[in-house]
């Protein structure tokens, strides 16, 4: 019910951005504010749980810090400790800091969940949204088929500053984890 009210959403601002491009206003207040808000409506596209991915070493801290799964924790949850049973050093990472800062975390202690992981866009929004525009996607059926062609992997913060933003990344999935993750050291379970 939430992807129908956003494909709606997205339709009515792409057809409003076509129509203010067409004038000629490619620098436009208002064509650059229609980008934003449909970058934000990608955003809150709910992407199927088929194209939710994990690192193998953000599986494997994950397991030795928590019994809970780690699908049920986004941002800024808080994240309990209680499956660790020695204390252990970790690297968090505060904002976007680059440099993040060691801890020693104990049994029953917390964090906040993107301190320590990070959920990536392995297909840029950008990207998506670059491919909306440029493929004239004017029905719903068209905006679904490129929105579903989203993908989010998590990953530690330590092996996000790893990778670019968008170096190395295209609109197909696969060549993406070989270009960018896998180039990295970063493979998926």
């Amino acid at each position: 019910m939430k992807n129908d009210a956003i494909i709606k959403s997205i339709q009515i601002l792409l057809n409003e951005y076509k129509n203010l491009s067409s004038q000629g206003n490619q620098n436009s207040k208002d064509l650059k504010s229609i980008r934003y808000l449909l970058n934000q409506s990608i955003r809150e596209y709910e992407i199927p749980s088929s194209n939710w991915h994990i690192s193998v070493a953000a599986r494997d801290l994950w397991d030795s810090l928590t019994t809970d799964s780690i699908w049920n924790y986004h941002y800024r949850d808080v994240v309990g400790c209680n499956n660790l049973q020695q204390p252990m050093s970790v690297e968090l990472f505060r904002g976007a800091s680059k440099e993040g800062g060691e801890k020693e975390l104990f049994p029953n202690d917390s964090f906040l969940f993107n301190e320590l992981f990070h959920e990536d866009h392995v297909i840029p929004v950008s990207m998506i949204l670059d491919e909306l525009i440029n493929k004239n996607a004017s029905n719903e059926a068209d905006i679904k088929t490129i929105l579903d062609n989203m993908h989010i992997c998590v990953i530690l913060k330590e092996e996000d500053r790893k990778i670019g933003r968008t170096t190395g990344r295209t609109l197909d999935f696969n060549q993406t984890i070989q270009n960018v993750y896998n180039a990295n050291g970063i493979y998926l379970v």
